[in-house]
């Protein structure tokens, strides 16, 4: 026995509706000439930025960053040199970077630099050695963390909040390095591999309210490498085997009072998290994720681990959603068993991993609907037949795995529900994803609007 489920969304959408095909990992033109370890889709430029220790892009000098426009990669100025780069952020509409450099061609740009359009900015940092490892935006300023002491002049101990023009402290910083930094429920939460804030007990993980300090529970036993707000809770992942009083294989949830364990987790590091899709990605020094075979990357779909096709021959570094596309770099030459130099990438909500166990008829219409017909109102119904379930949930996305909002959360108690939901008006013309989903079965629906 089956029920006919009926949906009605009003927005601005035509949905175009296929069952999706199995993906693997390709590759970005010829990638690089050595590591990539950081991704950031720029919301600037439209473009893929990587950063890294390499100094070719598809085979043409590129020093240790370049952007990749989903064709071809191409130099951003003459790049930078004498180390390399692992921290990117857009803020204030301007492409920060940092690491471990000390050149832009022949000029000086140590360690913290932003690209003006034209050229890499001097910009005031620190003159001892330096490590920048992260960056993140919270409150209206610039974040950045890794191992340093100073920052401007001032004494910051490897975190300091930077508002364009000066630097400040987060009082007394850290007693070691900082790798991660996230926002999560309006707090920034940093993770390293220190054990201390401003004199505080934070054992490789605290938070930063604005104005104050405090522990993030009792921490986890070993470094924190990355951290990730994901379906209402905090992802971090790392080298730790404990999070709080709990075992957690190099990976634990933290939902604003408890650790939780993520599965089984890993048998190996996790070096970068990212949320998208409605999933949350995983890459790292493992092999193994939830007792499955898992070659360095993973996903998880809120109860299981499952693998990203055959994965990687080396650990992944960084993970980033770029328009369709999930992209992993790291220390990797081959994909799925294809060339890949350090970088690769697949298509997100596209993958037969998010259409688990659907067997039933999944019908959108009116089809087309133009884009000036929906200046007020238009309505799209979503016919479903699941087998008896008992909640149906259905959540839209943008391309790049944004979650633009959650559509519905209903217990089903009758054979027949029509649901009318409001998600606005003048949407811009693209390509659009609704993923819908009960207990037992997940599927993901394209939507286009023209």
């Amino acid at each position: 026995m089956s029920k006919k489920i009926f949906f009605s969304f009003s927005f601005s959408f035509l949905f175009f509706f296929c069952y999706s095909h199995a993906q693997s990992w390709q590759n970005c033109g010829s990638g690089f000439n050595y590591y990539a370890t950081v991704l950031l889709s720029d919301t600037i430029s439209g473009n893929l930025i990587a950063g890294g220790e390499f100094d070719t892009a598809d085979g043409n000098v590129c020093s240790r960053i370049s952007q990749w426009n989903g064709i071809n990669w191409d130099t951003i100025g003459t790049g930078l040199s004498n180390g390399y780069v692992n921290a990117l952020a857009v803020y204030n509409s301007q492409l920060y970077a940092g690491g471990s450099f000390t050149n832009a061609g022949n000029k000086s740009r140590k360690f913290f630099t932003r690209w003006n359009g034209t050229d890499w900015d001097s910009l005031t940092f620190t003159t001892g050695n330096c490590f920048v490892e992260k960056f993140e935006v919270y409150g209206g300023a610039l974040y950045v963390g890794g191992g340093f002491l100073s920052a401007g002049g001032i004494t910051v101990n490897n975190i300091a909040q930077f508002n364009g023009t000066q630097w400040d402290s987060l009082q007394s910083g850290t007693n070691q390095r900082v790798y991660a930094m996230a926002v999560y429920n309006n707090e920034l939460y940093v993770g390293g591999i220190f054990d201390s804030v401003s004199g505080i007990p934070a054992a490789h993980i605290a938070k930063w309210n604005g104005a104050n300090w405090s522990a993030v529970g009792t921490g986890t036993n070993n470094a924190v490498y990355t951290l990730e707000a994901h379906n209402g809770k905090l992802y971090a992942g790392g080298t730790f085997t404990i999070a709080g009083s709990n075992p957690a294989n190099y990976i634990a949830a933290w939902d604003g009072n408890n650790w939780s364990p993520v599965g089984s987790g890993m048998n190996g590091a996790v070096n970068a998290l990212l949320s998208a899709a409605g999933n949350l990605y995983a890459g790292g020094g493992f092999t193994i994720a939830g007792g499955n075979n898992a070659n360095y990357s993973a996903q998880w779909d809120g109860s299981n681990w499952s693998a990203l096709g055959n994965g990687m021959n080396a650990p992944v570094r960084a993970l980033a959603a770029y328009k369709t596309q999930l992209y992993a770099a790291g220390e990797f030459t081959q994909a799925d068993g294809n060339p890949a130099n350090y970088i690769s990438r697949r298509d997100l909500l596209t993958d037969t991993e998010e259409n688990k166990n659907v067997k039933e008829e999944i019908t959108i219409y009116p089809n087309p609907v133009q884009m000036n017909s929906c200046e007020t109102d238009c309505f799209f119904q979503l016919e479903m037949n699941f087998a008896l379930p008992e909640k149906i949930s259905a959540d839209l996305f943008f391309p790049d795995g944004r979650l633009i909002r959650h559509c519905l959360r209903k217990n089903i108690p009758s054979e027949r529900v029509s649901e009318k939901i409001q998600l606005g008006k003048n949407i811009l013309p693209g390509i659009y994803f609704l993923k819908i989903y009960s207990e037992e079965n997940v599927a993901v629906r394209k939507i286009i609007i023209q």
